[in-house]
């Protein structure tokens, strides 16, 4: 396989060494924008590669088949730096994107570069009026809410594992 070159496409929640496609919220974060080469594939579910300065592996969780994998890590590895894209925002969008949080009125687009994908376990469809996220410190859910327009509206969940995602002016 060709190795996967570019950037990481938004913040990735590394969990025990590991990015998931499962994407829990919470604990250290491998920030967007970074350099990134995946040249290894094993099984047809684990990438390996480096991010930055760092070895990283990667799994998806829900992959079915090697494309299923390939398709995953180009949405994480993308060929142009997503820094240039953020820097086109309004400055508290882009305080909220670096710190891996969202607020009400981002788009999806920021949401993703703010938290990445949610799992595809819990949201089949990127255009769904609801995206559901994990947080490590709570284990519990927290929905991301987009109105008619796009835009966030809201959140859903215990009120701290909302905090974990919610960015406070």
């Amino acid at each position: 396989t060709q190795p996967i070159t570019g950037y990481t496409c938004c913040n990735l929640r590394p969990d025990y060494g590991w990015v998931s496609s499962t994407n829990m919220l919470g604990g250290p974060i491998v920030p967007f924008g970074e350099p990134a080469v995946l040249d290894t594939m094993k099984r047809d579910r684990y990438l390996y590669g480096t991010i930055g300065s760092d070895y990283v592996s990667l799994r998806d969780d829900t992959s079915r088949s090697r494309d299923d994998m390939l398709r995953w890590a180009r949405q994480i590895v993308v060929p142009a730096d997503p820094k240039v894209t953020l820097a086109s925002w309004g400055p508290e969008v882009q305080k909220a994107v670096y710190s891996a949080k969202v607020m009400v009125g981002m788009t999806r687009p920021q949401v993703l570069m703010a938290l990445s994908y949610p799992s595809r376990n819990d949201t089949k469809d990127l255009n769904a009026n609801t995206w559901r996220y994990w947080t490590v410190q709570e284990d519990e859910p927290v929905d991301v809410l987009f109105g008619a327009d796009g835009a966030v509206s809201g959140f859903s969940g215990k009120p701290s594992a909302v905090r974990t995602v919610e960015f406070r002016r």
